[in-house]
This record gives structure tokens, sequence and C-alpha cells, in this order.
């Protein structure tokens, strides 16, 4: 499902007070993109509804290590990015969702722009994605960010192993 760009959209950094909203979010994309869905690969309904719990979504949030980015529209949350640090000096994209309805609008590349930006203004002198080998959208969008050199790996999801391309864009 893709549409004209979506005017009015509104990306900034989250905070403790966007905890609920966030939760609301996780729950709703996972609603729309099922459990196949690219970036939810090992996933259960368990699961999210853990990770969208208020105090475990706060918990991620905030402080220089992990950083969480959302894309606003008509007060509601259509798209998140979230970081964390690696180390001093490589950061990775831990995460970006788009709700089904606002994918192929181009909510993910503003994202993506704020992360290098805010990546690359904190000192940060690479970022890092890691996406699911088997989807080969989600490494197109990266590529076309700018990020390469892709190389792979195995990442454990709960108990199941799910095989992942890891690309960098260097930012400095």
């Amino acid at each position: 499902m893709s549409g004209p760009p979506v005017d009015g959209v509104v990306i900034r950094e989250a905070t403790a007070s966007d905890a609920l909203a966030i939760g609301d979010f996780l729950r709703s994309a996972w609603q729309e993109a099922g459990p196949n869905a690219p970036g939810f690969a090992g996933a259960t309904d368990e699961l999210i509804a853990e990770m969208a719990a208020a105090d475990a979504v706060r918990a991620r949030i905030g402080g220089p290590e992990r950083r969480t980015y959302l894309a606003w529209h008509d007060a509601e949350i259509v798209g998140f990015a979230a970081t964390r640090e690696v180390d001093r000096a490589v950061v990775e994209l831990a995460g970006i969702v788009v709700r089904r309805p606002f994918t192929g609008r181009g909510i993910g590349s503003l994202l993506m722009e704020v992360v290098v930006a805010r990546a690359a203004d904190t000192g940060y002198k690479t970022l890092v994605v890691r996406t699911e080998v088997t989807t080969s959208l989600a490494r197109a969008f990266s590529e076309g960010m700018g990020f390469g050199d892709p190389a792979a790996d195995v990442e454990r999801v709960g108990d199941r192993a799910v095989g992942v391309w890891e690309l960098t864009r260097r930012l400095a």
C-alpha cells in the first residue's frame, strides 16, 4: 500500500511521556503487519505485548545510548525509529517501522534522515543497520539511504535463529 506523500508529518525524539502512545503504535503495527512481516521475524503476540508495555517502552527510550524518534501525523504515531549505541564510534539502527497505511509515502526516509543527522551530530562515525536476509525491500531501502558493505550474520530472536544482513553507512 503506498500513496502520495503525507503532509503534516512531524518527527521528534520520544520522551517518557510518549510511552503509552508508543505502545499503541507497536500493537497497531503488529496487528497490521503480522508475524511474517519484515522486521517481525520470531515475534509473537506475547513478545509484542511485553515490548509495548509502558514500563518496557520507558526503559528503552532516552539517554545518550538509546534514542527513539517518532513520526506523528494528526496526533497519531505513524512511524518509529530507534537507535542504540554499540560503542563511542558506532550506533545501530535498532528498528524502523512505518504503519502499513503510511508505507511508501516517504515517512521511513524522513525518519532515516533524522537518525543519520542526529547520529552524525552526536559524533558517531558509523551507522549500522541489520535486516533479515529474506527482506529484500528493507535491504533495498537501506542501500537507497546510503548503506552498503553487506555482511551476512545470524541473530537470535527468542529461541529462533534469524539470518540478517548487516549494512553500514559512514557518517564522517
